[in-house]
């Protein structure tokens, strides 16, 4: 389903507070191995959106952290968040 972020603007301001949302979770849970890679994920998805560039379909290939949201973390309020960027990757640049 397609996200209901309308402009890179929203994308990048919701990805700035998950981005915080998810480094304080992995300060409190270093162990987690679930937050460790959504953490690692979502930076990957900062480096490659700079100034609103769309992620290649290989980039794209590489994520999978609104899977990991929805299997590890539903019960976080971070989930609804991952779940939107998830959505707006997956569809950037398709009508």
């Amino acid at each position: 389903m397609p996200s209901s972020l309308r402009t890179f603007e929203e994308f990048d301001q919701l990805l700035a507070r998950a981005r915080a949302t998810v480094d304080a979770m992995s300060i409190a849970e270093p162990d987690d191995g679930a937050i460790a890679s959504v953490k690692r994920q979502l930076e990957s998805v900062y480096g490659w959106t700079r100034g609103g560039r769309c992620p290649t379909q290989d980039e794209k290939d590489q994520l999978n952290f609104g899977l990991i949201a929805s299997r590890e973390l539903d019960n976080y309020p971070v989930a609804a968040s991952l779940y939107e960027l998830a959505s707006y990757v997956i569809y950037w640049g398709e009508p």
